[in-house]
């Protein structure tokens, strides 16, 4: 099939997800062409992907690790969202997206078969949810992409047809010892860079890794910054110990699968990263606080528990689901889900 795959390029999660299925259907001899969208200037490993072109799509503007409503109001280009969705070719068998929404419309205008794939397609389930996600869910995802067929996933399947997460062979397959280093891995890509380094600073009885937006490693006091990378990211996070970040989803279900301490502070006013945080506390899989504060670290180290869990693989029945998109994948779904262990 020849397919046009979207990415929303507002977090690394998108990415590193795509990454994986975007590679497994092209050696299954689909024909890929892939469109970026949102505001990220830290693309990076992008080989895989090509032929892609990048679009404006939307972006979520923030402040102080908060959303900011007003300017992600004023920031919104409806002409130029419609340019792009008339910029693209309209000779594709299917529209594949995660969460991307030029790709998304594109299918609905042009009335393309399309498919939905990512974490935030398990809103349309019945699942434990923030009182704000309930609400927030008629508009997210349903306008932001309007898909019909879905292949959802999320950290566990709340006796839904929901996949568990999917990894990359990076993870599942690493030859590395796993938690051998006692560092802490940062990645909060939506706070302010000079205000955490200054707070870790503080914490001076810990060495951080910090993956940010800088074009060159560098140490300050006891916090290494790393420039984003694909590989070396993923070195880090098997290697060491303790992991911070926001309450996304992809990277707190890799470090599920490796057995991390892991801490998460959702981006305020973001409704999904809220309904993370409180399904990984309510699971036990993972601290979280509204804060990066000293305290909040210290207690968290003090306090935190290992969780592992072994996802099973579910990238074989994804390509199948992909593939067979009118096909009932529910017995499937159930009996991969039987394999899963958690210690």
């Amino acid at each position: 099939m020849k397919i046009l795959y979207g990415i929303n390029a507002t977090g690394n999660g998108h990415i590193s997800r795509s990454r994986i299925i975007v590679s497994a259907l092209k050696k299954r001899g689909h024909d890929l062409h892939c469109i970026f969208s949102g505001a990220n200037n830290n693309l990076f490993d992008t080989d895989v992907f090509e032929p892609f072109v990048i679009k404006k799509g939307f972006t979520f503007s923030k402040q102080n690790g908060k959303i900011n409503f007003l300017n992600t109001f004023l920031n919104i280009d409806l002409v130029q969202f419609i340019k792009d969705i008339q910029s693209l070719d309209n000779d594709y068998d299917l529209v594949i997206t995660d969460f991307e929404p030029v790709s998304a419309y594109f299918s609905k205008i042009r009335n393309i078969s399309s498919i939905g794939i990512g974490h935030q397609y398990s809103f349309y389930k019945n699942i434990p949810m923030t009182t704000k996600m309930r609400f927030t869910r008629i508009l997210f995802p349903y306008l932001y992409t309007p898909i019909k067929n879905i292949i959802p996933s999320h950290f566990s399947h709340f006796n839904q047809s929901i996949l568990p997460p999917f990894l990359s062979n990076e993870i599942v397959n690493h030859k590395l010892k796993a938690n051998s280093k006692n560092n802490i891995l940062v990645y909060l890509a939506w706070e302010e860079l000079e205000h955490t380094i200054k707070l870790l600073n503080q914490i001076d009885q810990h060495h951080f890794i910090f993956y940010c937006s800088t074009k060159n490693k560098k140490t300050v006091n006891n916090v290494t910054l790393k420039p984003f990378s694909e590989n070396g990211f993923k070195k880090d996070l098997i290697e060491n110990k303790y992991l911070i970040t926001n309450a996304g989803f992809q990277l707190p279900a890799e470090a599920l699968f490796i057995g991390k301490k892991i801490l998460c502070k959702p981006l305020e006013g973001q409704p999904e990263q809220e309904h993370n945080a409180k399904i990984l506390k309510d699971l036990g899989y993972a601290a979280t606080t509204k804060t990066i504060s000293i305290n909040s670290i210290k207690d968290w180290l003090h306090s935190s528990k290992k969780i592992k869990i072994d996802f099973p693989d579910s990238l074989d029945l994804i390509m199948d689901m992909i593939e067979n998109k009118d096909k009932d994948f529910s017995y499937e779904i159930d009996k991969l889900w039987q394999i899963k262990k958690t210690y």
